[in-house]
């Protein structure tokens, strides 16, 4: 399973541009998870001595609101970035600063564009010319972005973690960075699940890129 998921993160078997059913998706995204759900949701994304501090955004009709103002430079929300393409995966994440004032408004427009029922083709236009315009920048020195619950599905009924299709990891911001850069093919990841790994799949493509790290559980549970 740890191994398809890779390969999934790598970009082998995903589509993040394919054409969805928009309606289930976003009814699904929308009633998933409480206020205060989310909230617990995003938080447990960092590490708990930044939690207290961190600003949190939950989804709503409108896409992202800030819910909660925090004072140490990390953001937190529950990132729903390939809901546009059928990927039904939420995957809760904390950036610290920079990817606060770089990467997080990236997946906030693309929150809103969900929330308008915005098409996968017409999200990706509307980013790359955020780019392009200079609305949007890639992270302008190295920094990290949390996800310690990993990619994980939901019970809508009891808005419980069900399962999860990725393990807890760390990302490194590496804007342009390519596997081959860091010496990192699927045969070494078949060979050595721990690895790190560069995944450029969300909104923004390379221009959003990061070094994936497994968290210590991770590689405990696949040691």
């Amino acid at each position: 399973m740890l191994v398809s998921s890779l390969f999934l993160i790598l970009g082998v078997a995903r589509a993040q541009g394919q054409p969805v059913e928009p309606a289930h998706a976003l009814t699904t995204m929308s009633s998933l998870l409480s206020q205060a759900n989310e909230v617990e949701l995003a938080l447990s994304a960092g590490p708990e001595h930044l939690r207290a501090e961190a600003t949190v955004y939950v989804f709503g009709d409108g896409g992202y609101v800030r819910v909660k103002d925090g004072s140490n430079g990390f953001s937190c929300l529950v990132n729903r970035d390939g809901f546009q393409a059928g990927d039904q995966t939420l995957r809760p994440t904390c950036w610290d600063a920079e990817g606060s004032a770089t990467i997080l408004p990236v997946m906030l427009r693309v929150g809103e564009l969900l929330a308008k029922r915005t098409s996968a083709e017409e999200i990706k236009r509307d980013i790359d010319a955020g780019f392009n315009e200079g609305r949007y920048s890639s992270p302008n020195k190295a920094g990290i972005a949390y996800m310690l619950q990993g990619d994980v599905q939901v019970d809508p009924q009891t808005q419980a973690i069900s399962s999860r299709s990725f393990p807890p990891h760390y990302m490194i911001y590496a804007p342009g960075v390519s596997n081959a850069d860091i010496g990192i093919s699927r045969a070494a990841l078949k060979d050595r699940f721990d690895l790190p790994f560069v995944y450029a799949g969300y909104s923004g493509g390379t221009r959003t890129g990061y070094i994936i790290v497994l968290a210590k559980e991770a590689k405990d549970r696949i040691q």
